[in-house]
This record gives C-alpha cells, structure tokens and sequence, in this order.
C-alpha cells in the first residue's frame, strides 16, 4: 500500500488556518450565551440569545440588533428565520437608547415548554426628551411569531410562573404617584384580561411604588431606610449599596420594571416576588450626562402576629 502524502500551498494553510479559528471564536460565542441566559435580559447592544422557540426540541437563536437607533428581533431555527412583526397598533418594538435598554423576558404562561417573548423597551414620546414605555407579546403559533399583545404600559409581571396554579400576566403603569394593575389569562392563543380584587400591596406593588419614590428623592444627603418598605434583616451591604448611590449627584427617573413570583408557600401562594427596576440618572451637575441603572429587589412577604403581615424588600441589587 502507498503511502500517500498531501502537500499544502502555504496560502492554503492560512485559509485552513483562518476557518479553524472562526469556527472556534463561534462555537465559544454560543457557549458563552448559552450559559449566561437568565429569565429576564437588559439589551443594550447586539446580543444573541438561545433557546427552543418553536417547539421542537432544538434550540433557536433569538438575535437582537440595532439600525438606525431602532431594535429588530430576528429568530433563527434550523434553516429559517422569523422575524419578531408587532402590530400595527404600535408599529415598533423599540428605539435603541443606552439610557433605557430594551429587556427580554422569556415566560412559558401556556405550560406547552415553548416559552412566550415578552419584550419592554420605550419610543421616543411627544414631550421634549421624554421617552414612552412599550410592551409587546410574542406567541409561535406553529407557523409563526404573532404579537399577542401590545401596549405603552410600564410594568410586566408575571404570577403562578412556576408552581400549580394557571399562570397570569400583569400589565400595569405607575402614573401620578399610582402603580395600577390589569390581569390577563392566555386562551386560546390571546391574552384576555379579566377583573381581579387586588389585595394590599398585592405582589408588593406599595412598597415597589414606595421604593420608586424613595429613588425619585435622589441625590440625598442622609438616606431614611424606612421600615414600612424594608425587612429588618436587611444586609449591611445592601443598605451601603443605597447609601452610595444617594449620594451620588443624579437624579433618577423611573422608566420600567418586571416581576415575577419566585417562592411560594405550602398553599402555592407567592411568598417572595423578584422586582427588576429599570432607572434612568442624570447628573445634576451636567443634565447631558444620564446612565442607566437597574436595581434588583427581593420582596418577601413577612408574616405578623398583629396581622400587618405585607411585602418588604429583603435584598437589594444594583447594575
């Protein structure tokens, strides 16, 4: 047998060269996202996500971009791509602004294991410089991505995510120095709202509320930790995260949030809500100067013997 011995131009080993190390910048890539997925996603560059969107048992990429200051969401599966069409009602997904980041939550409220794409991000609004929040719901319907659901609201919240019970949506806005809710239930592949008698500081919305208010009174010279809105066990290190920030000279604007439940007692009732916060910080020294902040709050709900059991904020996290 001949032993057969294949000669490569120098040109050909740096192509052969080249693809091997793109491949291999890919393939970490992937695995880098892969790993890093978490329920709820801040967009604030092009950035590629993984998961099963359609259905059948391979995972997609969910590839969100920018162009000309505006977002696109493009699905990649197997051979196709779909991209994410809202309604003509609100005709966008988004504008791009560092201040305010789009986020991407991905929620299965159908119980089908194919998870819905819920999407916040803002417009430019009618008033100088303010933006407008908005919201939309993306459902794979076995053909396609159909917007579900859109609207200029500024909370998304979701209850029952993972425990027994039927999973609701919570659409709601904090105008006015109110935070108001409206439930909806997914049948037959809509969102139909439906009327709920909210309790007291329902999923911690008064001390969410009450934590957004505190953060509207910054810059600070002494930071008031109030009991009525925190635990008492809150960490040292938590309120030293509050302090620094008070003390910082911007001023913080309220843009968005989501929440989900994410504990429940023996009953599937929720006993912790996860509260992500989405704030925009203007120095007032130089108004052209704003950064975005998002904080993170555990909200557990604290049980009294004299029956103001309620939601307090147990942990704090800021980005």
């Amino acid at each position: 047998m001949k032993l057969q011995v294949i000669f490569l131009k120098k040109k050909n080993i740096y192509y052969t060269l080249a693809i091997i190390i793109f491949l291999t910048i890919i393939t970490f890539f992937l695995l880098l996202q892969k790993s890093s997925i978490s329920t709820f996603n801040i967009v604030n560059e092009p950035k590629m996500m993984l998961s099963d969107l359609t259905g059948d048992g391979v995972k997609d990429i969910l590839y969100i971009k920018t162009e000309i200051d505006k977002y696109y969401i493009q699905i990649n599966s197997e051979d196709k791509s779909y991209y994410l069409e809202p309604s003509k009602k609100i005709n966008t997904v988004g504008n791009y602004y560092p201040q305010w980041p789009m986020r991407i939550t991905l929620m299965d409220i159908s119980r089908n294991k194919v998870p819905e794409i819920f999407t916040q991000a803002s417009v430019e609004g009618t008033a100088s410089q303010n933006n407008e929040p908005i919201q939309h719901v993306f459902l794979w319907n076995g053909e396609k991505f159909n917007d579900i659901f859109c609207s200029t609201n500024n909370i998304l919240g979701f209850i029952d995510s993972k425990n027994n019970k039927t999973p609701k949506v919570i659409s709601g806005n904090v105008k006015d120095g109110n935070l108001n809710f409206t439930s909806y239930i997914l049948i037959k592949n809509s969102l139909k709202s439906f009327d709920y008698n909210y309790t007291d500081n329902y999923m911690g919305k008064n001390t969410a509320l009450g934590f957004i208010n505190l953060m509207a009174s910054f810059p600070l010279a002494e930071l008031n930790i109030s009991k009525d809105l925190f635990s008492a066990d809150l960490n040292g290190n938590d309120i030293s995260l509050l302090g620094d920030l008070s003390e910082k000279k911007m001023h913080l604007n309220f843009q968005d949030a989501v929440f989900k439940d994410s504990n429940w007692d023996k009953d599937g009732n929720a006993s912790e809500i996860l509260w992500t916060l989405n704030f925009k910080a203007t120095n007032t020294e130089d108004l052209k100067e704003t950064k975005n902040y998002t904080i993170e709050l555990i909200v557990k709900f604290l049980p009294d013997s004299n029956k103001n059991s309620t939601f307090k904020i147990s942990s704090i996290n800021i980005k």
